[in-house]
């Protein structure tokens, strides 16, 4: 494990003028912690020297190529658990910038930080809305696609995965979005030949058993929460929700944290769980109907 880089009262003040840094270290126990981050590659989070590091990818080499990228202490695909991985001692914060649409099997990689986490130990994501960005014209994932992917324990991305992202991936930036364009109207990133090119990647990844990165999963705030309640209600999703916001105006992702919650107990658990949905989607309407009205002055 690494200490931050920073000192603290150099990362409060950053973290006050920051809302990113602030949503991805939100809950997390100050002026010492001992932490996980997935996936950094070249753009670790910026933490205080109190904080204890180590950082996680699907491979020790991820990073390999990449300039400037962070060292990796330990792999892991998100199949099977963690904690053989990193050790018995539980952590107080995990930390996931736009990582968790790239991991194959969402549940079992949550369940899996989930066990190393500490009672009232928090994950903190930032995940992309697809509305703003090149899944565009993507549909939704489903929750028959998330249980799909738990019940093969998928180590690496599926054939249909591969497609998906290949063959619907548009050339489009967020600003252009915003701007009005419409993305389903723009060009698919791999051009004219995108659904032939994503038939063969995906039959040379099922040949060969290669990794090959792509969007798993696609988001919006409000199907992710959708995802969670399905997930809660099968008995598969662990955490309890703290936060979920709406994406900001000209922005392309939003922000999620959930904790380990002490309770123990499974009714008491699910209903932890489901107050948390319940409100947390109030949240996410009221935001909603704030934007039309502002929309409309």
């Amino acid at each position: 494990m690494r200490p931050g880089s920073l000192s603290l009262d150099d990362f409060l003040a950053r973290r006050a003028a920051d809302r990113r840094l602030a949503r991805l270290t939100h809950d997390m126990p100050l002026p010492e912690a001992r932490g996980l981050e997935f996936g950094p590659g070249a753009n670790p989070t910026p933490l205080p020297a109190g904080v204890r590091i180590a950082t996680i990818d699907r491979a020790l080499d991820a990073g390999a190529g990449l300039p400037g990228a962070a060292p990796i202490d330990h792999a892991w695909t998100g199949a099977g658990p963690l904690a053989p991985i990193v050790g018995p001692e539980p952590y107080d914060v995990a930390i996931a910038a736009q990582v968790a649409q790239y991991v194959p099997n969402l549940l079992g990689w949550l369940r899996g930080i989930h066990g190393v986490l500490r009672p009232g130990g928090v994950l903190n994501l930032s995940l992309p809305d697809r509305r703003f960005m090149f899944d565009a014209a993507r549909p939704a994932s489903t929750l028959a696609e998330l249980v799909e992917a738990d019940l093969l324990d998928l180590a690496r991305p599926s054939p249909r995965q591969l497609f998906a992202h290949a063959s619907e991936a548009r050339a489009v930036a967020p600003e252009q979005i915003w701007a009005g364009e419409d993305p389903a109207a723009a060009p698919r990133l791999a051009g004219e030949a995108a659904l032939a090119h994503a038939y063969a990647e995906a039959a040379a990844a099922l040949a060969t058993g290669a990794y090959v990165p792509c969007h798993c999963w696609v988001f919006t705030p409000d199907s992710f929460l959708d995802l969670v309640a399905g997930a809660t209600q099968l008995g598969l999703f662990p955490f309890v929700l703290n936060r979920i916001g709406a994406t900001e105006v000209g922005g392309f992702e939003f922000y999620v944290s959930m904790r380990r919650d002490a309770e123990e107990e499974p009714g008491a658990l699910r209903r932890l769980q489901g107050g948390a949905i319940d409100y947390l989607g109030g949240v996410l309407a009221r935001q909603r109907r704030t934007a039309t009205l502002l929309a409309g002055r």
